[in-house]
């Protein structure tokens, strides 16, 4: 289990300035010996939030918070005690001692540091070296000014093979380069930098910390990959990210929403229209870890994705993923096709037109399925109905009503005739999903289970067992991968719910799920399990096999992709990815020397 000696905390207390640190968040102004400001957690518009440098506390009078430096971390980014500890010890330089038994935690600081020194050097390299003025010049003409340039910490990557090393190797070790994804190194050339002739946007995580970097070509159409990400690190995995997260927090909180965008200029720009509440996935298909990271700041999100079909399209799949994360959900569809950056440059009204032009998700996805079919043609009238069905049919009775009743009108059919079509619908489903359980309930009385499922399925049954196992498998719980959906939908529950837990965890699980994620739980959790410690940290062994598995698995698949000449510096790159990897992966296993990693 990991712990954080006394004297750390200690040393992170004395070190951490409550004021120093507030004010970073909050505006403070002089109040006799005290400092006050208008309290972040609460909207007010008389000052009732103190601090005193003295005692190193702050106090709200208005809302009762009060506590330390680290308490006010913990609460105004809705983290966790351990988290905040972090956040603090990375921001004034403190190695944390850890102790977990069997999983001695790695620092990962100078990880963190040589990111924040190659973003050092890429935006020198866009401000004051005459190679990065093509690149200035090309976001300039594409709207943006220097003051956005410099908040966003815009770079550039020269276009040499090894200037990124040569540069931070006086001061960082080549591992250090390595393990975050900047260079790589080939038997010809020695150590070469990954990212060349790219804008760099760093990727700040929800701690301020520089976890990887976004390249986008400006000068060269003939290159496929407009972007390129840091590959996944210790320290950064692209589906645990939002990007603009951090500078984004206080305006959530003030405005109450986050508007989720596509991609990294979709929210530069917004962010100069005066919509700085808005983030992005990084060009990838939303996650339920970031729906999660969203969930810790508000329950209100605006989507406004690009306009055409595909924007549509991932609006629907991120309206699902945000609906099982239990988020309200408003979407806003930009016209012409536009994606926001192209309508800011036309437009100046972008934060007044998101303001009022949402659409509640039942009506979006209604238009979606409906607006472009022929309702004349039965074909597609069925299409719309099935769609229909699969999307409403996990509503609401009333909502659901509502839609169908207008679909049976607009296509010209009766509504008993399509209720009852609803009806059967919903007999084959239950019939499917019975039929699911008996052959689940089925397989896990069989020990031909694959090893990585039971695994997950001894996970979950720890988690909800004890908290001491929950304190190990929270610590590890981003490392692991669960390759049965079922169980890891129940995984995230148990992670989404436990600070509600006021009864046992089996009961409070049971109270939050359907009837039918009812009956999975019942056939995965075993009372009679035999618990053990070691068992547990065998079993977090294999589930941070079974991602980094994956992980081998998505490169091969990239791999496949690229031409070894043609991208021969990425086909090296990730062939090397490759082998740590699956040397790792071996480790994990207890595969080499006969010995087990200890993680």
């Amino acid at each position: 289990m990991a712990s954080i000696s006394q004297k750390t905390i200690d040393l992170i207390k004395d070190t951490a300035d409550i004021v120093d640190v507030v004010s970073e968040f909050v505006p403070l102004q002089a109040a006799g010996k005290n400092m006050k400001g208008l309290c972040p957690f609460h909207s007010e518009k008389t000052p009732s939030f103190f601090v005193s440098k003295e005692r190193q506390i702050f106090n709200c009078f208005g809302c009762g918070k009060k506590g330390n430096s680290i308490i006010f971390i913990q609460e105004y980014k809705n983290i966790s005690f351990m988290e905040a500890l972090q956040y603090l010890a990375d921001k004034y330089h403190i190695d944390l001692e850890l102790d977990e038994g069997n999983f001695p935690a790695k620092s990962n600081v100078n990880l963190y540091k040589t990111n924040e020194k190659a973003m050092e050097f890429y935006s020198l390299n866009l401000l004051n070296i005459d190679s990065g003025k093509p690149a200035l010049d090309y976001l300039m003409k594409r709207g943006l000014d220097l003051d956005t340039i410099k908040e966003f910490e815009l770079g550039y990557a020269p276009n040499k093979n090894n200037d990124l090393f040569n540069h931070l190797s006086k001061e960082i070790q080549p591992l250090d380069l390595l393990n975050v994804g900047l260079i790589n190194k080939s038997n010809q050339e020695g150590y070469y930098d990954l990212f060349r002739s790219r804008i760099m946007f760093p990727i700040r995580d929800e701690m301020n910390r520089v976890v990887a970097f976004s390249g986008r070509i400006f000068n060269d159409n003939t290159n496929p990959a407009k972007y390129v990400n840091t590959s996944a690190t210790e320290i950064f995995s692209k589906s645990h990210v939002l990007y603009n997260l951090y500078r984004a927090m206080p305006f959530i909180r003030t405005n109450n929403r986050i508007v989720l965008m596509e991609g990294y200029m979709d929210v530069i720009k917004a962010n100069m229209a005066g919509v700085k509440e808005a983030v992005c996935s990084m060009g990838t298909q939303l996650t339920i870890d970031q729906a999660m990271l969203v969930k810790k700041q508000t329950d209100n999100v605006i989507i406004c994705y690009d306009g055409d079909k595909p924007g549509q399209e991932a609006t629907y799949k991120a309206i699902r993923i945000l609906e099982n994360a239990k988020l309200n959900v408003k979407v806003v569809s930009l016209p012409d096709n536009m994606d926001p950056d192209e309508y800011i440059t036309k437009h100046r009204d972008f934060k007044d037109f998101l303001d009022n032009n949402q659409l509640d998700r039942f009506e979006f996805v209604y238009k979606m399925i409906v607006g472009h079919k022929d309702l004349s043609k039965p074909a597609e009238i069925e299409d719309a109905k099935n769609k229909l069905f699969d999307f409403f049919g996990k509503t609401s009775g009333m909502i659901r009503e509502i839609y169908l009743k207008r679909f049976a009108a607009e296509s010209n059919i009766n509504y008993d005739t399509l209720l009852g079509d609803y009806h059967q619908t919903q007999i084959d489903e239950k019939i499917l999903e019975d039929y699911r359980l008996k052959v689940n309930r089925t397989v896990l009385t069989k020990t031909a289970m694959p090893k990585y499922e039971k695994a997950e399925i001894a996970v979950l049954n720890y988690y909800l067992r004890d908290k001491e196992y929950r304190k190990l498998i929270d610590a590890h719980i981003q490392q692991m991968y669960f390759t049965n959906l079922n169980i890891r939908a129940l995984m995230q529950t148990a992670l989404d719910k436990i600070k509600e837990w006021t009864t046992t965890p089996l009961i409070a699980m049971r109270s939050g799920l359907t009837t039918e994620s009812v009956n999975l739980l019942e056939g995965y959790v075993n009372e009679k399990y035999e618990f053990a410690m070691e068992d547990l940290q065998s079993c977090i062994r294999m589930l941070m096999s079974s991602k980094h598995r994956q992980t081998v698995a998505d490169l091969k698949d990239e791999l496949s992709r690229l031409d070894s000449k043609k991208d021969r510096d990425k086909y090296l790159e990730i062939n090397e990815e490759i082998k740590h990897l699956s040397s790792q992966i071996m480790e994990l296993e207890g595969r080499k020397n006969g010995k087990k990693a200890n993680y």
